[in-house]
């Protein structure tokens, strides 16, 4: 265990934790909102399925040596 490895996980982990609450408020709103429309549920789940496609991506790449 370097210290390289180690600063990765603490910039992860105090990045991704916020993010990751971020996200489950918004994702539980947005639950909310679309009881009431369909249309506000079809496009939040869009934007949210390309966000999440986003996130996997740039965890691939800089996270694996895929390229």
């Amino acid at each position: 265990m370097t210290l390289e490895f180690v600063l990765k996980f603490l910039g992860w982990a105090f990045a991704g934790i916020p993010l990751a609450i971020f996200i489950g408020v918004s994702v539980n709103m947005i639950r909310g909102a679309g009881e009431d429309d369909e249309l506000i549920m079809a496009l939040s789940l869009i934007g949210l399925t390309f966000f999440l496609i986003g996130v996997i991506t740039l965890l691939l790449v800089y996270l694996t040596d895929f390229i």
